[in-house]
């Protein structure tokens, strides 16, 4: 049994059957699917639901696809876009078309993330303004981008994204055409906007909407309000304001603060440039850290947090909950350490809570040294806090979902490496155990080729990424880093993008479910100092939070469904640079020719292949007249079909091409003949 999704063929058989058919109800299609797919005994095994592996697979996919604009899933009926259909034109390989499908909605995904995060705040700005857009008007992902100080594209992303604003319908392209599928809100997928805008009163020419119905950024100005669009949660801190516990004061006269002794009462829609200015004015006397940490502060506490929020605080190890229950006061605070205040309702002064009490992501969370806290990713646990104070009981936090484990190891495997089951179980045993391993050894020996396929094994497919190290790589590259892009006006600015450790992180903390795997190639040839970065402290501690070079967040983590297989050569003596802090993080895993697995690994290949054993007869020969065991040949050279296609001609050209050059490099200095000790007519004859 093969304990693999084939994912890309079930989409591809899902799309074509949308294209013979047309519009089918979700149910019909995957009906379909299973009549058509020869499905394996792993595929067809049920999830903790009860549904078949492939049945949650094809829908999971479907809607990836969905995403990017090849499919339309609305009201239990799907079906094909024209995009779609050049699609599979386009890919005709079953891998070729996941692997894009999966491509491209990781950037969407990835964008709309961003967009979220950064206009988060700002959703009720643009849905007041799409509320007072009237019927027969219409406006742009332009002039919402300037009303709250955005790119089109992150507006584009966060109107796509979550549920549909009201009124959203109505925001075009800046030339007056209906956005593409990918910039669709889910809502809005597979409908006629065109018409349904006409029906309203707006005339196109063509494709694109009249000019003179259009409400513009200048108009939308004075109907925009910034505010929070739903409920948040968050956690101020009080117990050490200038060496003084403010935590009793709060809880008896029901508030809390910030100590803004410099800040002048400032308009709370002030925008993030506006505020810093007065920081900086105000705060002048502070050094530049101080004044960033104090921008970041104010700005919640002025403008993000509103009535209804939960609040949070803590004192000496207990934590007590609140709601906010008004407007942002400034105060003429006669210590001056509670200038700025927000009223709240305590609800527990009598009972706090102790830290085992939180549930997960609580516990992280709050180790942040901050005094303004963003806990609004957890609020799921903050709820859990208010259930347990309405009911007027102590209620056990609910147990973490189980963590994503790796897929056992097979026979077939096994059989398809060559190599001994047991092995490989202990390899699996130790990657969970230790989340991080390198195979190291000399060159041919399998190394990069064992790590790939049994990432791809170990979990799903497009949960896998490769990436190779080299002396120019950079933590900036591999993690997060600032890179030029265009602007409209032809001008560079410079903006934060992920690296592809950074994007399998965060995949990784979205998809709890799903083992995530990382393949280094190469790990010992960059410098591991400089790529890894503050990423060196999360790998040995994955329950901590650190701040990040260049992000604003500074609660970073990695998740437990994140593991990393490395890959290093030893010919160049490179394991021996290895520094104590790597060798701590990972496990290391010997593959030598001398050494199981890959001892006698040509052998069985050979024998697997009706093959005489006269090649591995000579590679031993010739690792037996090596001195040094580091620069032993591995028999991955002998291992391709094509040098026995003409057994003397493609023999010869690797020995000559491949692996006689690697030991002229070794004795470089030495001055022995490495044709006469090591050629195949000196080795054929030392043979028994």
């Amino acid at each position: 049994m093969t304990a693999k999704m084939r994912s890309g063929l079930l989409l591809r058989t899902c799309m074509e059957i949308l294209r013979e058919r047309g519009r089918m109800t979700s149910r019909a299609a995957v009906d379909e699917i299973g009549r058509r797919v020869d499905l394996t005994p792993y595929e067809l095994a049920p999830v903790k639901s009860g549904r078949p592996r492939w049945d949650v697979d094809v829908r999971f996919h479907s809607g990836n696809a969905a995403s990017v604009g090849w499919l339309v899933k609305q009201d239990n009926t799907w079906w094909i876009t024209d995009a779609g259909a050049a699609a599979l034109d386009r890919y005709p390989s079953p891998d070729g078309l996941i692997s894009e499908v999966t491509s491209r909605y990781r950037e969407i995904y990835a964008s709309r993330k961003e967009a979220r995060r950064k206009l988060g705040g700002k959703v009720a700005a643009i849905a007041a303004a799409l509320e007072l857009v009237p019927k027969g008007s219409w406006t742009s992902h332009e002039d919402l981008a300037e009303l709250v100080g955005a790119s089109p594209e992150e507006v584009a992303h966060l109107l796509a994204d979550g549920e549909a604003l009201p009124n959203a319908y109505r925001v075009l392209t800046a030339d007056g055409t209906v956005p593409p599928a990918g910039q669709l809100n889910f809502a809005y997928r597979g409908a006629d906007l065109r018409a349904r805008l006409a029906a309203e009163g707006v005339e196109f020419n063509g494709d694109r909407a009249s000019a003179e119905q259009q409400l513009p950024a200048e108009v939308l100005q004075e109907l925009a309000v910034e505010e929070p669009a739903s409920p948040r949660a968050w956690l101020v801190r009080g117990s050490n304001v200038d060496g003084v516990d403010l935590v009793p004061q709060w809880l008896a006269d029901g508030f809390v603060s910030l100590a803004a002794a410099q800040l002048p009462p400032t308009d709370i829609l002030a925008g993030d440039t506006e505020l810093r200015q007065v920081v900086d004015q105000a705060y002048r006397h502070k050094n530049y850290s101080v004044r960033e940490r104090l921008v970041a502060e104010f700005g919640m506490f002025l403008r993000q947090m509103r009535a209804g929020d939960t609040v949070l605080t803590t004192q000496g190890g207990r934590f007590y909950v609140g709601i906010i229950d008004g407007p942002v006061e400034f105060v003429d605070s006669t210590d001056r350490r509670s200038n700025l205040r927000r009223p709240v309702r305590w609800l527990n002064q009598s009972r706090p809570f102790d830290l085992p009490e939180l549930a997960s992501p609580l516990p992280i969370l709050v180790q942040s040294q901050d005094d303004v806290i963003d806990l609004t990713n957890a609020l799921d646990a903050v709820d859990q806090l208010l259930a347990q104070l309405d009911a007027g009981k102590v209620i056990a936090p609910e147990a973490p979902p189980a963590q994503a484990d790796l897929a056992d190891v097979t026979d077939e495997l096994a059989d398809a490496l060559l190599t001994d089951r047991v092995w490989l179980d202990d390899i699996v045993e130790l990657l969970r155990y230790r989340q991080q391993i390198v195979f190291y050894g000399p060159p041919g020996t399998g190394k990069t080729y064992l790590a790939t396929r049994l990432a791809e094994h170990l979990t799903e497919r497009h949960a896998v990424t490769l990436v190779q190290f080299h002396p120019s790589y950079t933590y900036e590259d591999f993690f997060e880093g600032f890179r030029p892009e265009p602007t409209d006006d032809g001008s560079l600015r410079f903006r934060l993008r992920p690296g592809p450790f950074r994007r399998l992180a965060d995949d990784a903390r979205e998809h709890p479910g799903t083992a995530y795997i990382l393949v280094i190639d190469e790990i010992n040839r960059g410098n591991l100092a400089k790529i890894f970065g503050e990423m060196y402290f999360l790998l040995e501690y994955r329950d901590q939070r650190i701040s990040l070079q260049y992000s604003q967040e500074g609660d970073f983590t990695l998740p437990r469904n994140l593991y990393l297989i490395g890959t290093m050569n030893t010919a160049d003596r490179s394991i021996a640079l290895v520094d104590a802090a790597m060798r701590r993080r990972f496990a290391f895993v010997e593959m030598h020719p001398d050494k199981p697995p890959v001892k006698d690994l040509l052998r069985r290949w050979l024998a697997k292949r009706g093959l005489p054993p006269t090649a591995a007869d000579l590679l031993d020969r010739l690792n037996q007249r090596l001195a040094d065991a580091d620069y032993a040949i591995g028999p991955s050279y002998l291992m391709r079909d094509e040098v026995y296609a003409k057994p003397d001609e493609g023999f010869n050209r690797v020995w000559r091409h491949d692996i006689l050059p690697l030991l002229v490099e070794h004795h470089y200095a030495d001055r022995i003949d490495v044709l006469d000790r090591y050629g195949l007519d000196s080795l054929r004859a030392a043979l028994p």
